[in-house]
């Protein structure tokens, strides 16, 4: 009952937020494409890496589909309790997967992964208040940007489960490489599917073109803030497998990042076939499949 309770105020919640959030389609006038007016709209979303709530921005302006294989399986939290920057990372996959969930209107789904996402909070420290301090703060009359990364922060700092500051700080950058690596996994799988397509519109290419856009902001500076960040805490990283990772997309992201002018303006097939995408896109899988397979 108390998930049940928890999980149907959230959905009220999430409703509430996609109707005050910018949860509207782009219009197109009447036969003109203009390719300068979608990229100048991919622009505008903000690659904050701990900004979960943008995804409904992101879905919603390129017509995204819903594919539930892309999420995570709410049944592998209990796998994920072998150490707590583990758990808070799956924590951080569970929390995109929810909006994703939800604008899939995969309700159950979406309960499964809230029950998943508070399974894990209670491992971590932080479980007492993640419920209602998460519904409070979303039904909140002001919207709060980085809503879950603010609470987890708070929380954080009133769980006993922690002896430092620096152990509250390494956990919490494993949450915000949770949702980062989810939300540029999701993106990055949208543009292959909608890349893979056989007849695109020119509706479709401005999709693409404003997803390709978004998901190459969203690498770059994340990843090299990230990066930063396991690199100043090494010391408490028993493999060295996701440093070494974020380093080479942390390289690859800055390369991206000078394509970027000529490669969203590039036609779709040679956007297909870019080689640096196609790097990019499997660095995430294999970041995503380091945390998600974790036991």
């Amino acid at each position: 009952m108390k998930y049940l309770n928890y999980t149907l105020a959230l959905l009220i919640s999430l409703a509430l937020f996609a109707s005050c959030g910018s949860n509207q389609k782009k219009e197109q006038s009447s036969g003109t494409f203009s390719m300068e007016d979608y990229i100048k709209a991919a622009e505008t979303i903000d690659p904050s890496i701990n900004n979960v709530e943008q995804m409904f921005d992101i879905l919603d302006m390129v017509n995204a589909e819903y594919y539930d294989v892309l999420t995570n399986d709410p049944y592998n939290a209990h796998s994920y309790k072998a150490s707590y920057p583990i758990a808070a990372a799956n924590m951080g996959i569970y929390m995109v997967d929810i909006l994703y969930h939800f604008y899939g209107e995969a309700q159950e789904t979406m309960y499964l992964t809230f029950q998943a996402a508070q399974e894990l909070a209670k491992e971590i420290g932080v479980e007492s208040e993640f419920g209602t301090w998460t519904i409070e703060k979303l039904e909140g009359s002001t919207m709060q940007r980085d809503t879950i990364s603010r609470m987890f922060n708070a929380l954080l700092i009133d769980s006993k489960q922690y002896g430092s500051e620096q152990e509250m700080i390494f956990v919490h950058t494993a949450f915000l490489t949770g949702s980062f690596v989810e939300k540029v996994h999701i993106t990055g799988n949208l543009l292959k599917q909608k890349l893979l397509a056989e007849d695109i519109s020119q509706e479709d290419e401005g999709d693409i073109r404003e997803l390709l856009v978004i998901f190459m902001n969203q690498l770059n500076p994340s990843s090299t803030v990230l990066y930063d960040a396991f690199l100043a805490q090494q010391d408490k990283l028993g493999e060295l497998v996701v440093l070494a990772t974020f380093e080479k997309l942390k390289d690859l992201s800055e390369h991206l990042t000078e394509l970027k002018t000529t490669l969203a303006v590039a036609p779709v097939s040679e956007i297909g076939e870019s080689q640096d995408l196609k790097t990019a896109f499997q660095l995430i899988e294999n970041l995503r499949s380091i945390l998600v397979t974790a036991q």
